[in-house]
């Protein structure tokens, strides 16, 4: 009897770096969530789309907790891709997988030429984290952007209900009416300019401040968003 050997193909695989959320819950959970509402009530789209893990280092929970917690999120449209520092207790074939090893990497450090240590065999090269995008034209309502490699351009106006994310600084050669999230790639030196300030929401570094928190003489004015500590400066600068 003959047999046929047929020709397999090589498996091809590579790594990839991506850029992930991380989300940590912290007790009391229902106050933790009502903060997490407040947020996404401003900027309701900002983790669709995105991988997201939760670091459970701080949270002492049972399973079904656990897994009340991984549904509440769910309803939010938050899908936990990995969880990091989870007990033993919370590990099963239909929960998120535990991953370990992942640190934060400042992009200016990048941009100097330190390069992150190896921690395991296989490594792919760090995204470029000065790539600008540059957008000439406005960003109507309901659009967004998000760039996390670098700095976000926009010669055009934001409209209100628009969205921009940048892993760099952000510059509005415009009004700016909609939401602009900058530094989600964990550098506090990220900026925001505009031309014109008319914001629903700036954030840098996690730090926030909405339309009803801003001084009313910023209004329309050309400012620079920086961050100082945990609180936001707005300068004007005309």
């Amino acid at each position: 009897m003959n047999a046929r050997v047929g020709s397999f193909s090589a498996i091809q695989f590579s790594a990839r770096s991506l850029l992930a959320f991380v989300l940590e819950p912290t007790q009391p959970l229902p106050q933790w969530f009502a903060s997490l509402d407040e947020w996404l009530a401003r900027s309701p789209s900002f983790f669709a789309t995105k991988p997201v893990i939760l670091q459970m280092s701080g949270l002492d929970i049972s399973l079904k907790e656990y897994r009340d917690l991984l549904g509440d999120l769910a309803l939010r449209h938050i899908r936990v891709m990995a969880a990091e520092n989870t007990s033993r207790t919370l590990v099963g074939p239909h929960l998120p997988p535990v991953v370990a090893g992942g640190r934060v990497v400042d992009p200016l450090k990048l941009l100097e030429g330190e390069k992150p240590a190896a921690e395991a065999p296989i490594q792919a090269p760090a995204p470029a984290v000065n790539t600008s995008l540059f957008v000439d034209s406005n960003l109507r309502s309901g659009q967004s952007i998000h760039h996390p490699e670098g700095d976000v351009i926009i010669v055009g106006r934001v409209a209100s209900g628009a969205e921009i994310v940048a892993g760099g600084s952000v510059h509005i050669y415009g009004a700016l009416q909609g939401r602009v999230i900058a530094g989600v790639s964990g550098s506090g030196a990220a900026r925001i300019f505009c031309k014109e300030a008319r914001a629903e929401l700036l954030c840098i570094g996690g730090a926030y401040v909405t339309a009803e928190e801003m001084d009313p003489k910023i209004e329309g004015r050309c400012v620079e968003v920086t961050l100082n500590g945990d609180e936001l400066k707005i300068r004007i600068l005309n």
